[in-house]
């Protein structure tokens, strides 16, 4: 902005255009092409890029949301969470997004692990644009959640299958944690909500339940549960929650038959102990498509479906993208607002 003139001019359009991206009623047609163009020529003419989070605050075990812009000559982006020491605590792939008309906007999902203790953190982002590395950063603070805790009996069969050495389930954990960390700038399925994978449903166990093990010997062992679990009769259809491409369609030794779904880069959901899969590798599947059935193949003591949501390979709650969309444009775009009406009062 140039001068607080511009910052007022830019206050009128926010009102209008949110209304615009909404679609609101009683909005004609029209009024939104010229609200979407006038804000569309205000933000093209924006300062050097900068980069902050659509929510200042977030709890343990969400996915956040932060944005780069202006982004005219970005090539790529990565974002990192850091801790005062500069240790990476996570981290997440940018990809390109148009919350308005021929409005570039970067954008990356980062997730916030279950155990990182509540407190203030770096976000840093390193950004090519044209042919120069910029380096950007803002803050977060991450909140305290209480997560439930469980114990599970596990029988003779049971405690083997967890316990003794495996060099096929070492195997398909490695593969597995490539894949949920991997990043695929053209993998741009679904930006929208997701909905609950399997219609006839009891909550068995929760996001990040704090699990002990009892082990038939008397020994025991702690973990974290990464995803939902919920039972549900052998057979009943699991749907994919958010359309995208099939990435892993396999049985495996300790998650049975499994699928994995890419929706965005580097964010994927996961479904285990299916009793039969009906997709492969590759295919391109939509919201609420027929993917398997529920079962209780692997490490199940009972059918159910687990249900999970990786972010850059950090397992975060999956009811958070049932309440609010992968992507939520309209967040975006009132972010970039704040931003810039603040620039303009300021007369920067």
């Amino acid at each position: 902005m140039a001068d607080d003139g511009a910052g007022c001019d830019f206050a009128a359009v926010v009102a209008v255009t949110l209304s615009a991206l909404t679609l609101g009623i009683g909005h004609r047609i029209e009024d939104q092409e010229e609200d979407l163009s006038t804000a569309a020529a205000v933000l093209a003419e924006l300062p050097d890029p900068q980069l902050v989070a659509v929510s200042s605050e977030v709890r343990q075990g969400h996915g956040t949301t932060v944005v780069l812009h202006p982004a005219p000559g970005v090539r790529a982006l990565s974002v990192t969470l850091e801790d005062d020491d500069g240790e990476m605590l996570s981290r997440a792939g940018g990809f390109q997004i148009f919350p308005l008309r021929d409005v570039p906007v970067w954008t990356a999902m980062l997730g916030i692990p279950d155990d990182l203790p509540a407190g203030e953190y770096t976000v840093r982002a390193l950004a090519l644009k044209d042919e120069e590395m910029i380096e950007l950063s803002s803050s977060l603070d991450v909140q305290d959640y209480e997560f439930h805790s469980m114990e599970i009996a596990l029988s003779p069969a049971m405690t083997s299958l967890r316990r003794d050495p495996d060099p096929e389930r070492v195997e398909q954990a490695r593969e597995l944690r490539a894949l949920l960390a991997s990043h695929r700038q053209e993998g741009l399925y679904y930006k929208g909500r997701f909905e609950i994978p399997v219609e006839y449903r009891r909550r068995s166990a929760g996001f990040g339940d704090r699990r002990v093990y009892r082990y038939h010997d008397g020994e025991s062992a702690t973990a974290v549960h990464a995803g939902i679990d919920m039972a549900a009769p052998t057979g009943e259809p699991v749907k994919a929650a958010g359309g995208g491409r099939v990435a892993l369609s396999e049985d495996r030794v300790i998650s049975g038959n499994s699928v994995v779904i890419e929706h965005l880069p580097g964010v994927y959901s996961i479904y285990y102990h299916l009793d039969e899969l009906v997709v492969t590798a590759g295919d391109i599947v939509r919201r609420g498509e027929h993917i398997g059935t529920v079962g209780a193949t692997g490490l199940a003591t009972g059918p159910h479906l687990h249900w999970e949501l990786r972010v850059g390979g950090v397992a975060v709650d999956p009811d958070q993208f049932v309440e609010e969309p992968l992507v939520d444009k309209v967040s975006i775009f009132s972010t970039i607002m704040g931003i810039l009406m603040a620039r303009g009062e300021s007369g920067v």
